[in-house]
């Protein structure tokens, strides 16, 4: 008898589970059309399923420059994904109803080539005890006639229902506001996070003001949204201070970092949705540009990113900032993508289903940073810079996700998951025409790895379209310098022809 309860209690086990593997796929790619001569066909979907985490390249046109959410089913396959201007099915069309996400001007304007601008403004949820419909909060964005001029003044939601159009998914119900600028008189900072109720089945999202000290509250229960709240707590916040927020995995705590605002760190209470013990920290003052952070799987240390550096909190220590440990800083590596150069920077963190907390950069290139052992203090939590090589280059984007498992009896992640090495996942080809270095002053080099058999010349245009200058290209030689004196500091596009055939074109960067 104890044998079979034994089985029994294992199998209702492993089917419980499985209901909460919705972040199992990530789904991440550059914006579409960076160069209008090399337009992008790829996008990287990583896989944290089967025990392993896999890397796969697609080959779409999917720009998904800052917005981003995908969501999985109990099998950790893809169910759906969004960029913030429409979401897509697993075959990766567009679900009925599903275009129009977020509709203006910000928009038209910038959904063709790069998706929805505001970065972390979307995550999606399950809907408490209807396994079929899903809600994707989203933040809208508009035009003012004051600095600055586009700002978030909407919060919206949307409903999938996975149960029709042959399980592929229909959006039922679009673009619901639920917070507006006109009706508040607030616009809303660029970022939105969620956390399970203390029942263990509603949530509560959470947006913030841009500016002044409000906190919106919102509660998903099995009728949709039923609660709309505020709270007014701490200090002011600054318009926009370029940072993420996240909760902690365990839900008792709640962070915002920015480099204007810095740390504001909270205890949240998930039964009435109230933050409390506001504590204000400055870690890093001296580096002006884009934060991350993400707490680690234990929900005992913090992880703040800036551009250059990645420090680390024990939120046990007796005192927070005290504990301030610096656990990484930017090694100077840079990425070429299609001719200009890319620092690999920190960005933004997200913990991964393996117990990994993964990390972008700003600019389009091919790696993410990772935490390897989070839980662990300081230096051993064994940070590796560009520890994962991607197929295709990222900018800015990564999904955000809420820990899906809070309340359910298993643990936040799975540390079985097997890494996957860097060297098995494929890297950029070799371009066969490279011009170098970008940004350049005073001298320029060009370097083919294909062979001249007629005249041809390198042309440099200036933003407005106008040569300024060209120089013949000797046949037999492969590697070519230029003097570039009398230039004025600019952006300018280089392209390499022979008898009216482009044999290779990109942006240049003249500093000097």
């Amino acid at each position: 008898m104890k044998i079979m309860f034994s089985i029994l209690f294992a199998l209702i086990a492993t089917v419980a589970l499985a209901q909460y593997k919705y972040d199992y796929t990530w789904l991440m790619g550059v914006e579409q059309d960076p160069s209008p001569d090399y337009p992008i066909n790829c996008m990287n979907l990583l896989g944290f399923k089967n025990g392993q985490l896999s890397i796969e390249k697609l080959s779409l046109e999917y720009p998904m420059y800052l917005a981003n959410a995908s969501i999985s089913d109990e099998n950790g396959d893809l169910l759906f994904y969004s960029n913030g201007c429409d979401i897509k099915d697993k075959n990766h069309n567009i679900m009925p109803n599903g275009s129009g996400l977020n509709p203006g001007i910000i928009a038209d304007d910038f959904c063709p080539n790069n998706g929805y601008i505001t970065d972390g403004g979307l995550i999606i949820l399950p809907t408490p005890r209807d396994s079929n419909k899903f809600y994707i909060f989203h933040q809208g964005t508009e035009v003012f006639n004051t600095s600055p001029y586009i700002r978030i003044d909407k919060l919206y939601y949307t409903v999938v229902d996975m149960s029709l159009n042959n399980g592929l998914g229909d959006v039922i119900s679009k673009n619901n506001k639920i917070l507006s600028y006109e009706d508040n008189g607030n616009t809303f900072y660029e970022y939105i996070h969620a956390v399970r109720h203390a029942n263990n089945t509603d949530w509560w999202v959470l947006t913030l003001s841009e500016g002044g000290d409000t906190y919106y509250k919102v509660l998903l229960d099995e009728n949709g949204v039923s609660v709309v709240d505020s709270q007014f707590i701490g200090d002011e916040m600054t318009t926009n201070g370029g940072g993420q927020i996240a909760f902690s995995p365990d839900g008792t705590k709640f962070a915002k970092y920015d480099f204007m605002d810095q740390l504001m760190l909270f205890d949240f209470d998930r039964s009435t949705g109230l933050l409390s013990n506001y504590q204000q920290m400055d870690i890093d003052t001296n580096e002006l540009a884009f934060c991350g952070l993400a707490f680690s799987p234990n929900s005992k240390r913090l992880y703040l990113s800036t551009q250059t550096k990645l420090w680390q909190l024990d939120l046990e220590a007796p005192d927070i900032l005290a504990s301030k440990t610096l656990v990484g800083e930017w090694d100077g590596f840079v990425y070429e993508f299609f001719s200009l150069l890319f620092p690999v920077y920190f960005q933004r963190m997200q913990l991964g289903p393996d117990c990994r907390i993964y990390m972008t950069s700003h600019g389009p290139v091919a790696y993410m940073h990772v935490i390897n052992d989070p839980n662990e203090l300081g230096t051993a939590c064994n940070f590796v810079q560009r520890g994962l090589t991607l197929p295709c280059s990222v900018n800015y984007s990564i999904p955000n996700f809420p820990n899906y498992r809070l309340g359910t009896g298993y643990p936040v992640c799975d540390s079985s998951i097997v890494y996957v090495s860097s060297g098995q996942v494929p890297t950029p080809p070799v371009p066969e025409v490279r011009v170098w270095p970008n940004p350049a002053g005073y001298e320029l080099y060009l370097e083919n790895n294909i062979s001249f058999t007629r005249p041809t010349v390198l042309w440099l245009f200036n933003a407005t379209g106008q040569a300024v200058r060209h120089w013949e290209v000797s046949a037999g030689q492969q590697v070519h310098s230029f003097m570039l004196d009398g230039l004025a500091d600019g952006m300018y596009f280089w392209k390499l022809g022979s008898n009216g055939k482009g044999l290779g074109s990109g942006k240049l960067l003249i500093m000097n």
